[in-house]
């Protein structure tokens, strides 16, 4: 009876399953969080690229203006309402969009932009005519007189997988706030002043605000 217990207790110290199995139940959360992590960073940076390509149609679609100048809301509603086939299946009920009309000082190439005219979504706020202090005339465009559309794009993204457990930290928000900036040259509209490059007025702003002599 002692002999057959004595063998039954090397037979277990000898047996490694159970190793096993402890080593695998520590390492498999590791390996769920590695999965969690990256399959989170993959959507989150899918909707990163849509927005960038949202915003850049937004601005393409703007600054082909219209026959007239300012262009009509309709219009405007219209170019906001068909870019969001770019950002979909994401759900783009909370983007924010902020198009503007943009004006380089006609003097000089000035590093300062000034705004000709703006339009928002309904859940934005268009930017105020006159100096953009906030803003540099992106490289490119740093033009005496340039006219050029600055589209503004952010959206909320909520994480697939973490957004509850982030909740359980106090203090820390469970979405991201993604954004995006695109300048694009403005193909349309028509001339003011004594300006040579077009300028596109968007929607409930005086036309030629800029006047072809930006400061």
């Amino acid at each position: 009876m002692l002999r057959r217990f004595v063998r039954t207790v090397g037979r277990l110290r000898r047996d490694r399953r159970a190793a096993a199995a402890v080593e695998f139940a520590v390492v498999l959360p590791v390996l769920l969080a590695i999965w969690a992590g990256m399959t989170e960073l993959a959507h989150a940076i899918d909707e990163w690229r849509k927005l960038t390509l949202f915003a850049r149609t937004v601005a393409d679609l703007t600054a082909q203006g219209d026959t007239k100048n300012p262009i009509s809301t309709t219009l405007m509603s219209d170019i906001l309402a068909s870019s969001t086939a770019v950002i979909r299946p994401f759900n783009t009920a909370n983007a924010k969009i902020v198009v503007s009309a943009m004006g380089v000082g006609l003097t000089s190439a000035t590093l300062t932009p000034t705004v000709c005219s703006s339009y928002a979504s309904g859940n934005a706020t268009a930017r105020a005519t006159g100096l953009a202090s906030n803003l540099t005339v992106p490289a490119g465009y740093q033009t005496p007189g340039m006219r050029y559309i600055l589209a503004e794009v952010s959206i909320t993204y909520a994480p697939m997988i973490g957004g509850a457990l982030v909740k359980l930290a106090n203090g820390v928000s469970s979405t991201i706030t993604f954004s995006s900036v695109v300048p694009w040259p403005t193909r349309g509209g028509k001339t003011y002043g004594n300006n040579i490059y077009t300028e596109v007025v968007l929607p409930g702003s005086n036309a030629a605000a800029c006047d072809g002599s930006t400061p």
